[in-house]
This record gives C-alpha cells, structure tokens and sequence, in this order.
C-alpha cells in the first residue's frame, strides 16, 4: 500500500474507532518497503494529470454560434414560406402604431393601442406575397360565412393588420382553473366551430389569398398552390432537403396518405394559445396566417399537435371527439414526415 492509499483510508476512516489506531502505527513512506529496490534519487509515480475540461468561453461561443445559425434557418424557411422563391420588394412602412406591447415574437408585434389592437412585422417583405395579409382575408372570410368568433378587422395592408381587442386569457392559461363543466363547454364549442369550417369545401389546396401550403413545424415551410391532394401529397413527402438515403420510405408513405380527400377549410393552427377565453366560454379563436384549403385530415393532425402538450389527460385526449371522423394514421405519417423534414 502506498502513502497516496493510505491518505485515502486515513481520510475514510478516521472517525472510525477500530481502524484509527492502527492506520496511525503504518509507516508514512510503506512505498520504500514494498519496492525495495528503487533508488534513492527516482522519482515516485504519479499518476497523469486529467485531460483539461473544455474552456468555458469557448463552449459559450460555439454554442451561441449554433443557436444564431439555427435561428437563421427558421427565418430563412419562415421567409420563404411565407413569400415563396420571389419574396416582393422590400417597401418602406408607415409609423408603427404606440401602444402596449402585448406579444412579441421575432419580427412580429402585437400592440394595444385603445379598444384596437395592431400585428405588425418589420420584415421588409411584409406578411405575405400580396398587399394584402392572408390572415386579414382568412378573418373577413370567416366572419362571413361562420359564426366562429374571430376579432372584427378595421383595417390592413402588406404589413399590419389593425383588429377590435378581446379582452381574455389563452386557453393554455384558463385551462387549469376551467371547471368541468368549463372544459365540457369550452370543447363543445370547438366542436361546433371545427365543424363549421368543414362545412366549407375548396377546389384547390393552398391559403386563401392564393398562395400555397404552409407546413407548421420547426423550419415551416410551404408550397403550391396545389390542384389535387395526390399532387399535394407528392410534395409533402419529398421535401428539398430530404436526404437520399431515406428514399426507401417515399413510396411506403404515399401508399398509405389517401390519395383523394375532401378539401375543406381550415384553421391549421388550433393550439391552446390561439384560443382566448373568457368566463369559462371561447371568445376569440386568434392567429388565422395559416388559413386556408387543406385535405379533410389536415385539421385533426395539427389540432391534437397543438393542444396534447396541456393536459393529455384531461385535454389532449378530447381532441379526437372533436371530429366526425378520425385520422390517426395520419396523424402518425406527418409526423414522421415532419421529423425527416
């Protein structure tokens, strides 16, 4: 036993009574005893020194680095989404409004200003490919054709859409304290308004302003407009980036995606945080830039997306019932798509 073994067991034991005693008779230097043959002059052996741990700054950099780079392939996916190859000019705003700030995420804001609020971007390009935002078109439409509450548009253009305020919290946030009757109500309600809007049937497949199919997932993404939902489908499933490899699962999805499906209108963003509510009752289904003519199941697989990361218990497990028909396989093959994405 060395000196570096017995430091180790004179510091394990030291409060221990039947031990102390002797680990103090031991020699300081047993090494000498054990090799006896070791010169005077030679070294003792130590043990190497561990490899250095990562500078912290360093990591910190890299790390920065990755998530700038990241959040740089979200804008660059959200912008061509939303704007297509040929995003338009970038044009010259007028004042943004003074107000609250009640929502902020990235280029987007929402301010309160009165009995209105106002969502802007400061992108250059504005909120779409048109003078005016798909969202805005998507708000007129339903206030037209269902009774969904939707906030009531004053006014809009290329770059901010100015609505009546709703006084309200998210359903994110309302759900915990909803009582069971609340909740009961509150998916009775959106019952009724999912099948309002599949009352509404469309010839193509894309937003209502003409423009494509927007993908909701982490690098968004869009394409078409499309004629056919097998024409839809072959673009789903082959993605720009997709990598050769996975090749081998093109033809196994499309086989099993319906290669005709009723077009019907849709939200394509119901989450928890887009549905305001109020006294226990929905006031305001929010956020309608995704709007547009998409496959019968298109709804049902974003809806349960959106809502199962609440509650699965009490929540999520309801959104099935929702519908008339269910699409789990769906449900299951976007979400697959949208992880090789």
């Amino acid at each position: 036993m060395g000196a570096s073994s017995i430091s180790k067991y004179r510091s394990t034991f030291k409060h221990h009574p039947s031990l102390k005693s002797a680990i103090n008779r031991m020699p300081q230097e047993q090494g000498q005893e054990i090799l006896p043959n070791r010169p005077p002059d030679q070294p003792k052996m130590v043990s190497p020194p561990p490899p250095p741990l990562p500078i912290h700054g360093s990591y910190s950099i890299q790390k920065t680095k990755g998530l700038d780079r990241l959040k740089e392939m979200r804008n660059k996916g959200r912008t061509q989404a939303l704007y297509g190859d040929s995003p338009p000019l970038p044009r010259q705003p007028a004042p943004y409004p003074e107000g609250e700030v009640i929502h902020h995420c990235q280029d987007r804001h929402v301010v309160r200003h009165g009995s209105h609020v106002t969502k802007y971007t400061t992108s250059p390009h504005g909120m779409g490919a048109n003078d005016q935002p798909n969202e805005a078109v998507a708000l007129r439409f339903v206030k037209t054709h269902t009774t969904i509450p939707v906030p009531e548009v004053i006014s809009s253009d290329w770059d901010r859409i100015t609505m009546e305020y709703v006084e309200g919290e998210t359903l994110q946030q309302a759900w915990p304290g909803l009582t069971d009757d609340q909740r009961s109500g509150v998916l009775a309600q959106l019952r009724g308004y999912i099948s309002q809007m599949r009352a509404l049937g469309g010839i193509y497949l894309g937003r209502l302003d003409g423009q494509g199919v927007v993908v909701p997932s982490i690098m968004t993404r869009s394409g078409g407009p499309f004629a056919t939902v097998s024409e839809f489908h072959g673009w789903l499933v082959k993605p720009p980036k997709r990598l050769k490899a996975q090749s081998m699962y093109w033809h196994q999805i499309t086989t099993q995606l319906a290669v005709e499906s009723p077009i019907v209108f849709t939200h394509g963003d119901i989450a928890a945080r887009n549905i305001l509510v109020r006294d226990g009752r929905i006031v305001a289904l929010l956020d309608w830039e995704y709007a547009g003519w998409y496959p019968e199941y298109w709804e049902y697989v974003f809806t349960l997306r959106g809502m199962d990361n609440i509650d699965w218990e009490t929540l999520g497990c309801h959104i099935p019932s929702l519908f008339t028909n269910r699409h789990d396989l769906e449900y299951i093959l976007v979400g697959f798509i949208l992880g090789l994405s």
